[in-house]
């Protein structure tokens, strides 16, 4: 504090000498002297003299239950800032009150605000370096007493302040960093104690489960950690959200790290990408853990680029078979087929069903199965092909192997002679039977006899092909060579 000239040695002095009249600054002066300590009127001001009549400067006093700033003249100072406190056009140190103000840095700067806002609490002290809980809204203030807006790193942990400052939770979109690839725009979303989810799997949110790396909703397919990748399709919950808020008037804890936030882990000496070792989330707005099925694109490096395959995806997982081959998954009660690289199948498909063998199946352009009798195309021949598949017990899907109402199938392809053979052999099980182009099995009457053959008597039958051939075949259908 600095104090003038003690008043009543200098006017002392000056009496003496006769220096003041009766008039002009004399009454002024004299009236000066004859104030008491404490506040007094000078012209159209209030100044303050303290118990030794020093006049006040550069100091706080209080007038009744508000405090002033008495400045380098001893007046009251006012609209101005003081240190970390502030006075208003009355000259009141304001409390309880947003005061802003403009900023006197370098406004050249683009990112340079023209004012900030600050908080100036029930001691009438400028909030800095905390956060501040008003109207049941958080709020937080830097070291120099700005509030601060947008995304803000406090304390190691990231928090997002509107434009009013106030802190927010929940979703929140925000342009991507410029050395980001990809999109302009990523999801985030911010704890109910408004720190931002850094990097965490299948955190549940809203009854719905999503992945965040580095802070970012992941979308698409995503590779899992050693440990995701290698849990069970059975969902688990994770942990719930620390729900506490920032604590009013105090210093920021330190955040405890999210759960699951190891960055995962190359899959060491993996000379190609796994589909066992991803899970899929939903795309661009949607980052929801997929279940279900979706027609996408595959994993880059797995599956053809630029392609759109069909997978069928549980918790996030896709289907798909531990073996290189088909396997089947039952889906709503209904067969599907997928491959090792969970591609969902159609049309007719060999399928693993056990110990190394492989069996027939057909599925629809839905990938269902189906069972009996289906015409299927030949893309090669540009024909179609007449197929039976076993449609109840333990090889239902299967294809047919042996004969079903007289026809013969071999793996569920129907054996059958062409339009212009009219006749034609059929092998099964090391045995020669005859066909006609209906697939059925030609056969002789236990009465007739071959005109071929006739050594042979009663029970055989000739059979003559489109090219003149003669075939020869008993009761069962079996070619006589």
């Amino acid at each position: 504090m600095k104090k003038t000239t003690k008043i009543f040695a200098v006017m002392t002095a000056a009496a003496c000498m006769g220096l003041f009249p009766a008039y002009g600054n004399g009454p002024a002066v004299l009236s000066a002297y004859a104030a008491e300590s404490g506040w007094t009127m000078e012209g159209d001001s209030q100044v303050y003299y303290d118990e030794d009549g020093y006049l006040v400067t550069d100091s706080w006093r209080k007038n009744g239950e508000d405090w002033f700033y008495l400045d380098e003249d001893g007046q009251i100072a006012v609209s101005r800032k003081i240190d970390d406190y502030y006075v208003g056009a009355d000259g009141k140190m304001v409390k309880n009150s947003w005061i802003e103000l403009r900023n006197e840095e370098d406004l050249d700067s683009p990112d340079m605000p023209a004012s900030f806002w600050y908080y100036f609490g029930e001691d009438g002290k400028a909030a800095v370096s905390r956060w501040v809980k008003l109207d049941s809204k958080w709020y937080y203030f830097d070291d120099y007493g700005h509030m601060q807006t947008g995304k803000t790193e406090i304390d190691g942990s990231s928090y997002y302040l509107g434009s009013d400052g106030s802190m927010r939770t929940g979703w929140i979109r925000l342009e991507a960093n410029a050395d980001a690839p990809g999109a302009s725009e990523n999801w985030h979303y911010f704890n109910t104690d408004g720190k931002m989810v850094t990097t965490q799997y299948d955190k549940k949110i809203n009854g719905a489960y999503y992945t965040f790396i580095d802070g970012v909703m992941q979308t698409g397919w995503v590779p899992m950690p050693k440990e995701e990748a290698a849990a069970s399709q059975t969902e688990t919950a994770p942990a719930q959200d620390a729900s506490a808020a920032p604590e009013q008037n105090g210093g920021s804890a330190a955040p405890e790290q999210n759960a699951g936030s190891a960055a995962p882990e190359q899959n060491a000496g993996s000379a190609a990408p796994s589909i066992a070792n991803y899970q899929y989330y939903g795309e661009a707005n949607d980052g929801k853990r997929a279940d279900g099925f979706r027609t996408i694109e595959g994993i880059d490096g797995l599956h053809d680029a630029d392609e759109l395959y069909t997978f069928y995806f549980k918790s996030g997982k896709p289907y798909f078979s531990a073996e290189k081959g088909n396997e089947l998954f039952t889906i709503d009660g209904k067969k599907y087929a997928f491959n090792h690289l969970g591609e969902m199948q159609t049309g007719r498909q060999e399928v693993l069903i056990g110990e190394g063998k492989t069996a027939n199946f057909y599925f629809d352009g839905d990938g269902e199965m189906k069972t009996g009798k289906q015409t299927i195309y030949n893309e090669e021949t540009g024909e179609n092909e007449s197929w039976f598949f076993h449609t109840d017990g333990d090889s239902k899907g299967q294809g047919y192997h042996g004969f079903y109402n007289n026809t013969l199938y071999l793996n569920g392809k129907r054996k059958e002679a062409t339009a212009d053979q009219k006749y034609a052999p059929a092998e099964f099980d090391g045995v020669t039977y005859l066909v006609n182009t209906s697939g059925s099995l030609q056969k002789a009457s236990s009465s007739s006899t071959s005109s071929e053959k006739p050594e042979l008597g009663r029970g055989f039958k000739d059979y003559k092909d489109s090219n003149g051939r003669i075939w020869v075949v008993n009761t069962e259908g079996i070619v006589q060579q």
